[in-house]
């Protein structure tokens, strides 16, 4: 279920993901969530839980074969799945300044992924789950200037 006012306009028609703009580049290589868990300790799933517990009823969750993706009407954060963890990677338009940031990627002069090792359960905190607020926010709203030119 897409939040009203994020105008999602474009479903493709071979893997049904949806996209804010027609014919957008995009893997096709669905699975389902379950997958990236198996064989995990159960703590990994049980931080994906929380994590996802703790975000707007409106997000899309897309499990694709090496990622996880979060999505308002466009993608907001991605998880990878390791043996013993979950790298949580946050879409801002700004470097965020804290030692959980254990990566940074400039993508564009809009668009930075912030990415934060998360080991258990107890990693999802607010701290973690208001920059996640803040990408979703700044990724639903069609105003916000888009990444590419």
């Amino acid at each position: 279920m897409v939040p009203a006012g994020i105008g999602v306009s474009w479903r493709c028609p071979r893997c049904g993901r949806r996209f804010a703009h027609e014919d957008q580049f995009h893997s096709h290589d669905t699975v389902d969530v379950d997958a990236h868990f198996i064989g995990r300790p159960a703590r990994v799933q049980a931080s994906f839980d929380r994590l996802v517990g703790s975000l707007p009823s409106g997000v899309r969750v897309e499990p694709l074969r090496s990622v996880i993706v979060l999505a308002a009407r466009t993608t907001f954060s991605f998880i990878t799945v390791q043996s013993r963890r979950l790298l949580v990677g946050i879409f801002l338009d700004r470097q965020l300044d804290s030692p959980r940031i254990v990566k940074v990627d400039v993508v564009s002069s809009h668009k930075i992924a912030n990415t934060v090792d998360v080991r258990g359960p107890d990693d999802i905190d607010d701290e973690l789950c208001r920059w996640l607020r803040e990408a979703y926010e700044l990724h639903a709203d069609p105003d916000h200037r888009r990444s590419t030119p």
